[in-house]
């Protein structure tokens, strides 16, 4: 009995260790070097089997953003350039939250991006821009910066 304890301490223990060691979020540089990674989230609540792998921070990156001509967005829009990369064994479904930022780094608003029935291995590339709509905070000549908010993986 005592080795099976000792078992399941260990587990824990190790399980603590790698949780530990996850990334919690470090910056990610754009072509102007202003974009950051901030969260991520995961499928709570449900047991490890039925579960999808939770969506990582290393699934998504921002590879370039700023103020441009832009033939979708329009002249002088702040222009996201994104990656979503499918880090699981099976096909997935992404959505991507994007924070925009000023320069005290305080959110102007957010918006999402979603790359659908994404195959393992596989890389979504695109861009996007904020909507006035989607900036409350500020005006849209306030933003400064951009970070990825949140990743879910379904």
């Amino acid at each position: 009995m005592r080795k099976v304890w000792l078992s399941v301490a260990a587990a824990v223990a190790a399980a603590g260790v790698l949780t530990a060691c996850g990334d919690t979020g470090s910056g990610e540089g754009s072509a102007k070097g202003d974009a950051a990674v901030a969260s991520s989230s995961s499928a709570a609540g449900a047991g490890a089997e039925d579960a999808p792998a939770a969506g990582s921070l290393k699934d998504a990156r921002i590879v370039g953003s700023g103020v441009e001509d832009h033939e979708t967005w329009g002249a002088g829009a702040y222009v996201v350039r994104y990656e979503i990369t499918n880090s699981g064994a099976a096909a997935a479904d992404y959505f991507v939250g994007l924070e925009f930022l000023d320069a005290d780094g305080d959110v102007l608003g957010s918006t999402g991006v979603t790359a659908d029935k994404l195959g393992p291995g596989k890389t979504n590339r695109g861009d996007t821009a904020p909507l006035e709509s989607e900036i409350s905070n500020g005006p849209m000549s306030a933003i400064k910066s951009v970070r990825v908010s949140e990743v879910d993986r379904t």
